[in-house]
Formats: C-alpha cells, structure tokens, sequence
C-alpha cells in the first residue's frame, strides 16, 4: 500500500508528540514548562522535516529548536524526562551537514543519559532517556528523507529528461555532421574528377557521386540508436540515504528489541519470560518479511508467517507479559506494507487500539495514550524507513528509464530536423547527378553545366553543415527565399518570390517550412516555374509555394492533408526512379505547425501542386 510520505510523517510526528507529553504527566510532577518546550520543537519540527520552501533556514530553526528544549531543564529540573531531545537530535542529522553531524547526534544520547544520572534516575528510565533520541531521531531523520526524496523526484523528472535529450541530440549531431561531411566531400571530389573526364568514364564517376548522395541521405533518415545507455548518476544527496536506509531500519529494529530484552530481563510473570523465548521467531519474521517488501513483493504464504508473527507477539501478553506490545508496532509497519487498503488501516488501528486498552488496564489511561501512540509511531516508522529503501533503488532503476525514453523521443525529433535542414542540399545533388547521366550523351555541354551545379551544391551544402552548431541551428526566412529561388534556378524553373515582413518569433519556423516545400519541389517534380509567397494580413501569417510540373494524374478535388506529392510516386524524368517518397517531410511541417497553433494544407490539380501554411502572427513558439 502506497502513503503519502508527508502525511506519514506528520502522523509520525504527532504520535511522537503525545509520547513526549504522555511521558511527562504520568510522573506525578508539574510537567508544563515541559511540555511547553515540548510543543514548541514540535512546531519547529515540522518546518525543519517537510519539503518544499522555508520562510526561515533550518538552521534557525535548530537553534530555536534546542533553546526550547533545553531552556526547561534549567527551570524545572525533576520535570524532566528527555523533553524532546529525540527532535532535536533529528533535526542534526538532517541540517548539519559533514562528519559533525553524527557526533553531535550521539552526544545528545550521552547527555540525556548523563542527566537521567545526575537527576537520580532509575536505571530502567536512564535507559530509556538514553535510547530515546536514537530512535526517535533516527526514525525521524528517515522518514524525512522519505518525503524529501519523493519530493524531489518529481522536480527531477523535467531536468533528467532535458538532460538527455541533449546528450543524445549532441552525440546524434556528432554522428550526422560528419556523416554529411565525409559524403559531400566524396561526391564534390567524384564531380570534379566527372568534369575532367569524357565519355563513359565521366559516367562512372558521375553514378558513384549518384550513390554516394542516394546512401547518405538514406543513413541520414535512419538516425542510429545509442550503443551505451545515456548516463544518469545518483544526485551526491541521494548517496547517503541509500548508504543509510536499511542501516537505520536495522538500528531501529535492534533497539526496540532491547528494550523488549531489558524488561523481559527485570519481570518474573510467565508472560513476560515467553515474550523472551519468542523474540527471536519474531525478530526473525520481521527482518524476512521487511526483506521482501524492499523489493516490491509480498512473500510466499504471506498471510500464514504474517499471522504465526502476530501470534509471537501477542501470545506473551494473554499470558500476562507487555514484551510482545513493545514490538506490536513493527507488525502495524508489516501490515500497511503489505495488505491493500482499506483493510491495512482497519488492521492497524486494532493493533493500536490493543496496545491503548491494555495500557489503560494495566495502569492508567495516560499510559494507554503513551502505549497506542508508540506502537503508531512504531508502525509508520517501519512502513516509511523501508519504503525509503525501497524507493532510493526504485528511484535508480526509473531515473534510467526515464532518461532512455527522452533519448528516444530527442532521437525522432534529431531525426525531423535533420530532414528540415540538410534534406534539400542532398536532394538537389540526387537531382543534378541524374541529369548528368541523362545528358552525358545527348547534350555533353549541358552534362558538364550540371557537373559544375553538382559540385558547387556539395560545397554549399559542407559549409552550411559546418556553419550550423548543432540541428537546431538558425535559419533565417530572408536567406531561405534566396537559397530557394537559387535551387529552383537552377533545375531550370523561374521563380517569382513575394514576401511581406514577418514577426520575428515566426521567422524561424517560416524558414524551414519553406526549406521543405522546395525540397518536395524539387523531388517531386519538374518545375518550369514555381511561385513563393510571404503575407501578412488580419493578424495571420500565410507562406505558399504553388508549382507546375507534377506527374499528370487524376485530378483531386479540394484541399487534402497529404498530398500525392508527399505519398504518391515520384515523378519520371531527371529524378524518377520508381521509389516512393517517405512522407516524412510534410508531416514534419504538419507537427511543427501545430505546434504553433497553425495548420499545414496541400492541395494538387492537374499539373499543379500548392502548399499552403497558416498560422496566428502573435503566437509566441514555446517550443524552438
């Protein structure tokens, strides 16, 4: 069953502070200033243990913490009975910070022990003064940290993901980059070894700068996954919870059991010596069932060993001993780990309300209180501390798949913005390649034009991978329509280009929308003129490039979502091959404009292709 981990705390702290007041009024002594300060650190406490922003630094709040604890052993003296020194000793090991803060949290054990001592305590309540700080406090500072952590992980979550995305956009970009390099480089030097060549030579190379471009832009499109898992390390924070959860749950246990030891040790009733003989089955019940609950299981025939360890720790108290009720808290701890609720909290409250009634019958209804709350307390310590083990590993195990899914998620997005930016160099040396091979034989002066065209597009295309930092880089909607109307140019089109001013948060993604919609120009047909416009009008920005040259098919009526130019076949002619585009470019742009809060629209006649994108010129883009 899953608590809130700031609401067990704060039931942990509450039934702590009824403890403490408890222990003070069942000593026949006036206990006020006591439980004043009492209150007071509880206060204080809650500020100090729970997460999320503090108005005053917890190291005030310590300080003022240890003042009103300590401040009423100096007034009342024969009050005192360890006060809240437990709270204090908590609050140390959660605000100091370095090897301190471990001396200083056992020296506040001694010196309630040394004052238990000076004050002419019973060796029973020396004991107890001496043991109390450790518990409490060691319980305190784990479940703390319980809500703490859980706190901290949903803060995490947006970083661990942010992170990962751009170790793995980097490393992808690393790896495109000098993919695009190594073959732009090969296919200029096959271009310019085509042009000094004639014939059937200048024909081979120009077919292996052909393949070069036609596989590089395949391995472009399939971006590879990542051989090694992208790293996610344990906050430094999270080292010492994990080093300390099971050591404090372990700690806990054993000092509760001494203390069901020590009074076992000092009773005579038949109760009381089979609570002893009972405590290691016990004990041993309890660490194998804790053991399995850390690693999100119920154990074997659960029910059976849960019900054979409350019959150990109940069985000394029918027969007149209360051991078995100073352990009753770790079987609550057992059952709010492992029965679903409701039943866990029904099931617990009876394990309280046993140890109240018999505290009320055996002495007095105050020392019932004291005896109900502790096994609360008990029982939700229990619960917390092992669920913070738990967690801390879960925590590891989630923070890695976390960061492989915002890996994969960055893969894709890498993967469009690649296609956005680079796609179209590659498509226009694919394109100039297969003119040269269609001319080499019929027109010898034009093939060698296009070689040039060829080699040239294979340095502009080097210099704007080399340019751009990462794929994310800048483009701009002014140098796109130049480097549109150059494309169009020359494949041999005339271009007309009209273009109002644009907002400058839109400028961006007009750019790569007009990057795309040339490149499926250019693969998709034979344009002999192509016309671009940029307008602004009614508090709208509408790009449109319309274009001649597509394959003659049935004529389609109206608008359509994609395009035969984005699903359809490729054209015959200097690009045909038979091969089916991928789609992947028009439903690129459709994601980004929605994005936007824009939308992206095709529409082909006979002949005629027309794309068309819409969007708001005030929205602001969230997303680059």
């Amino acid at each position: 069953m899953a608590l809130n981990p700031a609401g067990v705390l704060v039931w942990f702290v509450c039934a702590s502070w009824v403890i403490r007041v408890t222990s003070h009024l069942d000593r026949g002594t006036d206990a006020t200033v006591v439980v004043a300060g009492i209150t007071l650190v509880v206060l204080l406490q809650l500020p100090i243990s729970l997460p999320g922003r503090r108005w005053v630094p917890r190291g005030v709040l310590l300080a003022a913490q240890a003042v009103c604890n300590y401040l009423p052993l100096l007034i009342t003296p024969q009050a005192w009975w360890t006060g809240a020194s437990a709270f204090v000793a908590g609050s140390v090991l959660l605000v100091v910070r370095g090897p301190l803060a471990w001396p200083l949290f056992v020296l506040i054990s001694a010196l309630e022990g040394v004052t238990g001592v000076l004050l002419g305590r019973e060796p029973v309540d020396v004991y107890h003064m001496s043991v109390a700080p450790i518990t409490l406090g060691l319980m305190l500072y784990g479940l703390s940290h319980l809500a703490d952590l859980l706190a901290r992980v949903r803060q995490e979550r947006g970083e661990l993901a942010a992170r990962a995305e751009e170790v793995e956009r980097l490393r992808l970009w690393r790896h495109t980059r000098g993919l695009l390099l190594t073959g732009l480089s090969t296919i200029e030097e096959l271009a310019e070894r085509a042009r000094r060549h004639e014939g059937e030579a200048a024909r081979e190379l120009t077919a292996q700068a052909l393949t070069v471009a036609r596989r590089t832009l395949d391995r472009m499109r399939s971006l590879p996954a990542s051989r090694a898992a992208v790293p996610s390390p344990l906050p430094a924070g999270d080292r010492p919870i994990l080093r300390l959860a099971t050591p404090v749950l372990v700690v806990v246990h054993l000092i509760f059991m001494g203390q069901a030891v020590f009074n076992a040790t000092t009773g005579d009733a038949i109760g009381t010596r089979a609570g002893l003989a009972l405590l290691p089955v016990t004990f041993g019940l309890q660490l194998w069932h804790l053991a399995t609950a850390r690693s999100g299981a119920r154990p074997r025939h659960w029910a059976w060993t849960m019900a054979l360890q409350a019959l150990a720790t109940y069985l000394p108290v029918a027969l007149g001993g209360e051991s078995g009720l100073i352990v009753s808290g770790f079987l609550g701890g057992l059952v709010l780990l492992h029965v679903a609720a409701p039943a866990s909290w029904a099931l617990c409250a009876v394990i309280v309300g046993v140890s109240l009634v018999d505290g009320v019958l055996r002495w007095d209804p105050v020392s019932g209180v004291y005896a109900g709350c502790s096994t609360l307390s008990v029982a939700l310590a229990v619960y917390g501390l092992t669920r913070l083990a738990a967690l801390v590993t879960e925590l590891r195990r989630t923070r890695a798949q976390l960061v492989e899914m915002a890996a994969l998620q960055e893969r894709l997005k890498v993967g469009r913005d690649v296609h956005d930016l680079l796609g179209r160099g590659l498509t226009a040396i694919t394109l100039h390649a297969e003119l040269v091979l269609r001319l080499l034989g019929a027109d010898p002066p034009r093939a060698a034009e296009q070689l040039a065209r060829l080699a040239e597009t294979a340095r502009a295309s080097a210099a704007e991978v080399t340019r751009l930092s990462g794929p994310r880089g800048h483009l701009s909607l002014a140098g796109e329509l130049d480097s549109a109307r150059a494309a169009l140019e020359s494949a041999g089109a005339r271009v007309r280009v009209t273009a109002d001013r644009v907002p400058a948060a839109l400028d961006a993604l007009l750019a790569v929308v007009l990057r795309e919609a040339v490149t499926n120009v250019l693969r998709h047909s034979t344009p002999a003129e192509c016309h671009i416009e940029v307008a602004t009008e009614d508090g709208r920005v509408r790009l449109r490039v319309a274009n001649d040259g597509v394959p003659y098919g049935p004529p389609e009526d109206g608008p359509q979502e994609d395009g035969p130019q984005e699903d359809g076949p490729r054209a015959s002619g200097p690009q045909g091959d038979g091969l089916r585009a991928s789609g992947s470019g028009l439903r690129n742009l459709r994601t980004r404009l929605q994005d936007a809060a824009g939308e992206l629209v095709t529409e082909r006649t006979p002949g005629r292709f027309e794309l068309r994108a819409d969007l708001p010129a005030d929205h602001e883009i969230l997303i680059p």
